[in-house]
């Protein structure tokens, strides 16, 4: 942070923003901060990231301090000019991974993530009867979830229940299909047996 938001800054200064929200992508190199990206306006993702970003600051976010900058100028200049340290909750989005494909049956994961402790909002698209793939990249994904907690070891494990439903492929049930990959590392080793009973069983299933 002590690299980054001075980085940030001046970045802004070269574009000659000075009032507003900003977002920006910065990724950190041996040589220091590299800029991805720099837009004019608050981060994206339709605010569901507002929760939590009000928790970690203690009250405020950029949504807030925009309005204030227009609305209540005496709050404005309040307003701290950096994220406290450390913050005052543990929080995350969680990227949602598909290891498996298929057509969606139904989706009892996403009914056990709304249940845990720090569930803030989940934000997905898929729904019976979607066509799920594996996810590559982030147009692949499957969804996101904000979690937030004042523990930090509810968070941890809360990511963790996460992250090995996904592996587990117990997010969705699918509709039966003649062959289903659980992922792409097996689908070699399932073709091959595959070939195998076919050898032995002098049949062809292909």
């Amino acid at each position: 942070a002590k690299l980054l938001i001075p980085y940030v800054r001046r970045v802004l200064d070269s574009l000659d923003v000075r009032n507003g929200p900003s977002h920006g992508e910065v990724m950190m190199t041996d040589d220091g901060p590299c800029l991805v990206e720099m837009n004019c306006r608050a981060h994206g993702g339709d605010g569901n990231w507002r929760p939590l970003c009000r928790a970690l600051n203690g009250g405020y976010s950029q949504v807030e301090a925009s309005v204030d900058a227009y609305l209540d100028s005496r709050q404005f200049m309040v307003t701290p000019d950096r994220p406290p340290a450390p913050f005052k909750a543990s929080g995350q989005e969680v990227i949602l991974v598909s290891f498996s494909r298929g057509t969606v049956k139904s989706t009892p994961g996403f009914e056990k993530i709304k249940k845990l402790h720090s569930f803030v909002y989940l934000e997905t698209g898929i729904k019976k009867g979607s066509k799920v793939d594996y996810t590559v990249d982030l147009f692949t994904g499957i969804g996101s979830v904000i979690l937030m907690h004042e523990d930090p070891k509810v968070l941890e494990s809360d990511v963790a229940f996460i992250r090995q439903m996904e592996k587990d492929n117990k997010l969705f049930e699918y509709e039966p299909s003649r062959v289903m990959f659980s992922s792409p590392s097996n689908i070699l080793d399932t073709l091959l047996s595959t070939v195998t009973i076919s050898a032995d069983n002098q049949q062809n299933y292909f």
